[in-house]
């Protein structure tokens, strides 16, 4: 059974013969949808770190610049050391004595020349000054402030030379922004939608926007763990992701997509729709021949109407506006609840021209995909 609203009358029995518009259509078929959960989030490095020195000192060089690369262990600040680099030279003499004097009374008492008693002191003299190079050179590591991570430094612009630094204090940050983490506070309403792994598409909010795609993989067991204030009522969602542009940076905000579920659905672009009275219609294509004697047997066309259409080839194209059900609208195309099926063709161009039960010519056809 075809659905028709055909013309009102007219004031006139011969009605004005026009040219039948030039439409676009579309073949309706399977879409892609992948339903979600739409969240702003802002996103943080999986590596970011605070350097801070690990003893107090006045600073005597510089070794890198703020955002250059570095690598873990390479030294940044330099703190004035003299006397651990001392200290240290020190001790080094004092434990390659003491280890020249272990051996020689091994040697000894090999050749039952001196006392076991004897041999085992100078070995622990030597074993202890070797401990003291050991944690003497700490104490002049710690003077070197060094990258704890791969990564790109932060604003440096904080210490001078000559500045004196303390144990602890922040210097700068070093991020590594090759795989991120986004933050999401999902409302409590859809938390029970996600999943660990679900596909995360991650979007900045800049134009062109950057894109990403990442996975979840953490679910916080709390409500409110992300200190949002505003939105306690809500879920920390954790979806990692590689950041292949290199565009995207700790603490940008971006959009995010949780994608919950993927399916192929029936689909009518959204150039097709129109809405009256909140109702969807979309204009259906027909030829003349398959709804000709609905109109015939129709009250709402003039005969002279009903005429013209008879005197038309069978295969003259006819829109018909057919009422429709859609779901919420993904990218630029609705999925069809009700109303249409697969292979029905659709009108997406000069709709606003058409009125149910007119002759159109159909200038191109294309399909959903």
């Amino acid at each position: 059974m075809v659905p028709l609203l055909l013309l009102g009358a007219c004031s006139s029995d011969k009605p004005k013969v026009q040219a039948p518009p030039n439409v676009q259509t579309v073949i309706v078929g399977n879409g892609r949808f992948a339903p979600g959960i739409d969240v702003i989030s802002r996103i943080q490095s999986t590596s970011n770190v605070v350097m801070r020195p690990e003893a107090d000192g006045r600073v005597v060089r510089i070794l890198a610049a703020q955002g250059q690369q570095v690598k873990a262990g390479q030294p940044i600040l330099v703190l004035d050391n003299v006397q651990e680099a001392a200290t240290l030279d020190a001790s080094k003499a004092e434990a390659l004595k003491d280890r020249a004097n272990a051996l020689r009374y091994i040697f000894l008492n090999d050749q039952g020349a001196v006392s076991t008693k004897d041999r085992d002191y100078y070995v622990t003299q030597a074993i202890q000054s070797r401990d003291r190079v050991r944690a003497n050179a700490a104490t002049l590591g710690y003077k070197f402030v060094t990258a704890p991570i791969d990564g790109e430094i932060g604003n440096l612009d904080t210490v001078k030379l000559g500045d004196y630094v303390r144990k602890g204090q922040a210097i700068t940050g070093i991020v590594n922004n090759a795989t991120l983490w986004t933050l999401m506070d999902v409302p409590a309403t859809q938390a029970a939608q996600v999943r660990i792994g679900l596909p995360v598409q991650v979007q900045s909010q800049g134009t062109p926007p950057v894109q990403g795609m990442g996975r979840v993989v953490f679910i916080s067991p709390y409500y409110g763990e992300n200190d949002n204030q505003s939105s306690p009522n809500t879920v920390l969602v954790k979806a990692e992701f590689p950041n292949l542009t290199g565009q995207l940076k700790t603490g940008q905000f971006v959009r995010n997509r949780i994608i919950t579920n993927v399916r192929e659905q029936l689909a009518v672009p959204a150039q097709a729709v129109m809405m009256k009275a909140s109702q969807a219609f979309v204009f259906k294509v027909y030829p003349l021949r398959q709804v000709l004697p609905r109109i015939k047997a129709s009250d709402q066309l003039l005969p002279a109407q009903k005429e013209s259409l008879e005197k038309l080839p069978g295969s003259t194209p006819i829109v018909v506006q057919t009422q429709v059900r859609l779901g919420a609208m993904q990218g630029n195309v609705f999925p069809v609840l009700a109303g249409l099926e697969q292979g029905d063709q659709v009108v997406v161009s000069n709709t606003a021209l058409l009125r149910s039960g007119i002759p159109v010519k159909v200038a191109g056809t294309g399909s959903i995909n």
